[in-house]
């Protein structure tokens, strides 16, 4: 499918996730995006960055849609999520990992908002028999039923940036990685890791293209943006 750049017209986005890993390097490069007038961000508390352009609206997450009364948005981002062991159940991480994004999606459309990009994981499946896998790959398929004109979905596998609770797996892992990632060849390419600065530029593109309808980024993708 063939896509276009966007106008040159202002326009507003709303990131939920800032102050996340990923989020926390892709909130700067929105602010920096001469498209947007306005960066809304929704938080359970203050967000310590101040920007001109950059509105913090702290939201009970049981009401996301509260965060977003009376707006009307353009494109939408979200790199909200965590981990089972910091949720403590499977239960608890599916209110997390899927509900709350589905709130935000959903308040985001009825905000007027046609286009969001969502950080997803390199193997979501929602048949899939591992959790983690499946939780992504339901709340994709569960994106793709709000009727974004244009969805753009980042599957990144491991993400390399400092982490205050790192996954258990990644502390064990790291040290490997330039190696790991070399075996990782052809269609297996897309487990390789990635700098989570790589990974929010690709998606901060988002905001320049349009027209691709629903789009999956895996990491030759990002690393390409």
């Amino acid at each position: 499918m063939t896509h276009s750049t966007i106008e040159n017209q202002p326009r507003i986005a709303v990131l939920l996730g800032a102050s996340g890993a990923t989020g926390q390097k892709l909130l700067p490069l929105l602010l920096a995006d001469s498209g947007y007038s306005k960066v809304i961000t929704l938080s359970r508390r203050e967000t310590v960055t101040s920007h001109a352009k950059l509105e913090n609206r702290v939201v009970d997450f049981d009401d996301l849609a509260a965060g977003l009364d009376g707006l009307t948005v353009d494109d939408c981002y979200c790199t909200f999520g965590t981990t089972k062991k910091i949720a403590g159940s499977e239960m608890a991480m599916t209110r997390i990992d899927h509900d709350f994004v589905l709130d935000f999606a959903k308040a985001c459309r009825a905000a007027g908002a046609t286009r969001f990009a969502y950080l997803s994981a390199a193997n979501a499946n929602a048949r899939s028999s591992v959790f983690y896998a499946r939780l992504k790959g339901q709340t994709e398929e569960s994106l793709k039923d709000l009727g974004f004109a244009d969805l753009d979905i980042f599957r990144p596998s491991m993400i390399i940036a400092d982490r205050a609770n790192r996954r258990w797996a990644e502390s064990l892992l790291f040290p490997f990685l330039p190696v790991l990632d070399k075996l990782f060849v052809g269609s297996f390419a897309k487990y390789r890791s990635i700098p989570v600065e790589t990974l929010a530029k690709a998606i901060a593109a988002f905001a320049r293209q349009k027209g691709r309808g629903t789009k999956i980024h895996y990491w030759q993708d990002m690393i390409d943006e």
